[in-house]
């Protein structure tokens, strides 16, 4: 996946909105947009050569002190993410999450514990509302729901809607 075409879709994304803004006032003035740029660019630079690696550090590190939202080096994060909200976000190494997601604010996506090396894929056109935590060696299957303040630590299928702690199907869309 390159950069360019990762912020382009990034980009549409939030130009579905109904706020009609040219992409330097997005830039500008929406936190989600320069959020994913950054998170892209820091990703991308890391891969550069140590050098690269260490002028990603430092974009990561602007990144997160300016949005408050943690996204790793390692994560893979497909094309068009949206973050309405980016505050208090954390994507922990590893995790694979498809194209078209959306997260809300608040949201963990990490690993059980300390000593477990396994984190979630989030499948393509999955919404994840605030507060919800996703942990653990787990797939959210596409076109999932899961519920604001869920704890997911299981398996969910695609299409459904999940919540609670633990998280259960509530409803199959």
């Amino acid at each position: 996946m390159s950069l360019g075409r990762a912020v382009q879709a990034d980009l549409a994304r939030i130009t579905d909105s109904r706020k009609p803004y040219t992409p330097l006032v997005k830039w500008l003035f929406t936190p989600a947009f320069k959020t994913m740029v950054l998170a892209r660019l820091a990703a991308w630079l890391a891969k550069q050569g140590k050098l690269g690696k260490g002028l990603g550090r430092l974009v990561w590190r602007w990144n997160v002190a300016s949005s408050a939202c943690y996204i790793s080096f390692d994560a893979e994060i497909g094309d068009g993410l949206l973050l309405p909200h980016p505050t208090g976000i954390v994507i922990g190494d590893d995790v694979r999450i498809g194209q078209g997601v959306t997260i809300y604010q608040n949201v963990t996506l990490g690993r059980a514990d300390a000593g477990q090396s396994s984190y979630p894929v989030i499948g393509d056109r999955v919404t994840i509302y605030a507060g919800a935590v996703i942990i653990g060696r787990v797939t959210v299957g596409e076109d999932a729901v899961v519920a604001a303040n869920a704890v997911v630590n299981r398996d969910v299928p695609p299409g459904s809607v999940v919540g609670g702690v633990p998280a259960k199907v509530l409803a199959r869309r």
